[in-house]
């Protein structure tokens, strides 16, 4: 048997650390103890390689944590942005994330236009803007917004492929990319199990990462590779 004393100093032992933890955790400051930087003081921060400029582009207000871009055959540029993310809005609540435009670029950089193109969104992580319409994962699908009047707003909005599982929302379904073949390439990410289909019927499933691709019009899908554990990016 293990004599009372050597518990004792056992236990005296853990309090001591105990309380040494705590001292420190008072001590250490986890939040910075200095003023948040504007946008404009931030970019004064960075250090660049020789030749390299940054330019600021877009800050709040007018955007609010960006999380995609993808420049169209304009060059405007795309961003889709989430208040959601990493916690999808219930199906009974109003869906906030929207997806906007930034044209206009001045000689800094500066988007002087931004325009809100589709709202109602949720957690939009795959972009793809394409000819008059822009294609976008939201949960739980991918769907296609057109602009049908010609006043740069996407107002008609279908759905393309669907329906995708979202067990785990940092990953889901992202990084479109349109290729020569004219195939629109896509990665499905960690922890979701997800079988969608075109609109001819034929279905594929897919178990955490993996890449598959699907016609522009939604008429088909088909699975690419496997193997990974959460592809976000391509190229």
């Amino acid at each position: 048997m293990i004599p009372r004393r050597i518990f004792l100093y056992f236990a005296i032992a853990i309090l001591a650390h105990a309380s040494m933890v705590d001292v420190r955790a008072q001590q250490i400051s986890l939040i910075a103890p200095t003023d948040p930087l504007t946008a404009t003081e931030e970019q004064q921060q960075f250090h660049l390689p020789p030749g390299f400029e940054i330019q600021l582009v877009v800050s709040e207000p007018d955007i609010t944590k960006p999380m995609n871009i993808r420049f169209d055959n304009q060059g405007r540029l795309f961003v889709t942005q989430s208040v959601e993310y990493p916690f999808p809005a219930a199906a009974d609540a109003p869906k906030r994330d929207k997806i906007q435009r930034l044209e206009g670029f001045d000689e800094q950089g500066h988007a002087t236009k931004v325009t809100t193109v589709v709202q109602g969104l949720n957690i939009p992580i795959g972009l793809l803007p394409i000819d008059d319409a822009v294609i976008y994962y939201t949960i739980p699908e991918i769907d296609i917004s057109r602009d049908t009047n010609g006043d740069g707003r996407y107002d008609k909005r279908e759905m393309l492929y669907g329906t995708l599982n979202i067990h785990d929302t940092h990953g889901m379904c992202n990084s479109f990319n349109r290729w020569l073949d004219g195939w629109i390439y896509a990665c499905h990410g960690f922890s979701n199990t997800s079988t969608i289909q075109g609109s001819d019927g034929q279905a594929i499933t897919m178990n955490s990462g993996n890449t598959w691709r699907m016609r522009v019009d939604g008429s088909h899908c088909e699975y690419w590779t496997h193997g990974q554990v959460n592809p976000f990016g391509m190229s």
